[in-house]
């Protein structure tokens, strides 16, 4: 949204706000009350965290607020991994712009951010300091320069924020996470992650408004390998630029020390057909996630499928900062400062990657 955007949104707000009543909520007491949350920004993942809300434990959606009143009357959308699932919107309060949101809705425990990338910073800002805690879509910023003024804000308001990094929160690859740190089948050896798909449209087209493939896409892979390894000693990203004018379909290696394992991650919004698959290679089996979900290959042994029993990985990070939110704790899981990290090793992959594949040390 660029900046005459925003004005028009407002104006058009200011005359006529859309807002629909929603039926009145049971209300309750104690620690079974529900907390109440809002969407700001209802495309894509506005449309994949609002299908999410329905049977949350602590936490009941009430307003949907963006600037284009057609999209607050669909119920479900298309996105890369398919439908985003069903919400219904006619239940919700609608609002065009920012300010009618938190005017008419000053109980709110927390905004839920799905804008572009480019209004991340600008907004989770302006909410933590209108006094709402913040979750928001990945990435945190389109750079760490601003990663660190939301969690400075952060900080001086006592507000809560989170970055939505899902595969945090996802069964599978936390089991691979789970292997590691307990040594259950040894040393880890090589990590191998790939996240392949064709370009989305509209602003994601715009590298200075979604940041590209790497920022984008990529940025989910090397949050979880910084998640289950910490930082690594150097990177190494070769990279071609396609349509955004970022660098739209790359392959990144990271150097460990003492004997680290070997890993690398590669990411495309140049295939036809979206997909994931990661390899994990341990001394005693190889844990891989693809289509078939999650499947443990050991020497001389079946091939076991380990089927998720859960909910997905949207479901449980609203859920997880819900429960933090209500009892008054800050998130641990997805802490600022580590997502922050994130975006600082997008920052340096980028470097390599313009530099034509030089390695870039990690301080």
């Amino acid at each position: 949204m660029t900046a005459k955007a925003v004005k028009a949104a407002k104006t058009v707000c200011s005359d006529k706000t859309a807002k629909a009543k929603a039926p009145a909520a049971k209300k309750t007491a104690g620690k079974n009350r529900k907390i109440k949350a809002a969407i700001l920004g209802f495309g894509g993942m506005g449309h994949c965290h609002a299908s999410q809300y329905a049977e949350q434990p602590d936490v009941e959606l009430v307003a949907l607020c963006d600037i284009d009143p057609k999209k607050l009357e669909l119920d479900n959308i298309t996105i890369n991994i398919g439908n985003s699932g069903k919400t219904d919107v006619n239940s919700l309060h609608k609002y065009l712009c920012y300010e009618e949101l938190i005017k008419n809705e000053p109980d709110l425990a927390y905004i839920d951010i799905c804008l572009p990338t480019d209004l991340h910073c600008e907004y989770a800002i302006r909410a933590m300091k209108d006094g709402f805690n913040v979750i928001c879509e990945k990435p945190m910023a389109l750079n760490s320069k601003d990663a660190d003024r939301m969690i400075q804000v952060s900080k001086e308001t006592g507000k809560s924020l989170m970055i939505a990094q899902c595969l945090r929160f996802d069964e599978s690859f936390n089991a691979i996470k789970k292997a590691y740190d307990s040594g259950k089948y040894g040393k880890l050896l090589r990590l191998d992650m790939r996240r392949l798909g064709g370009c989305p449209g509209g602003w994601f087209r715009d590298v200075a408004r979604s940041g590209g493939a790497l920022m984008d896409l990529h940025l989910h892979d090397i949050d979880f390998v910084i998640f289950m390894l910490g930082m690594p000693e150097s990177v190494v990203c070769h990279g071609v630029k396609v349509m955004s004018g970022g660098f739209d379909d790359s392959i990144s290696y990271y150097n460990y020390p003492d004997g680290g394992p070997l890993v690398s991650s590669e990411g495309s919004w140049a295939r036809h057909k979206f997909s994931v698959n990661v390899a994990a290679v341990f001394e005693k089996a190889t844990l891989e996630i693809g289509p078939d979900g999650l499947t443990v290959y050991q020497l001389d042994k079946p091939v076991k499928t380990i089927p998720a029993k859960g909910k997905n990985m949207y479901f449980n990070e609203i859920a997880y900062f819900a429960k933090c939110v209500k009892a008054g704790k800050k998130p641990v899981i997805s802490n600022p400062e580590s997502t922050r990290d994130t975006i600082r090793m997008i920052e340096l992959e980028i470097k390599s990657a313009e530099a034509h594949g030089k390695t870039v040390k990690v301080k």
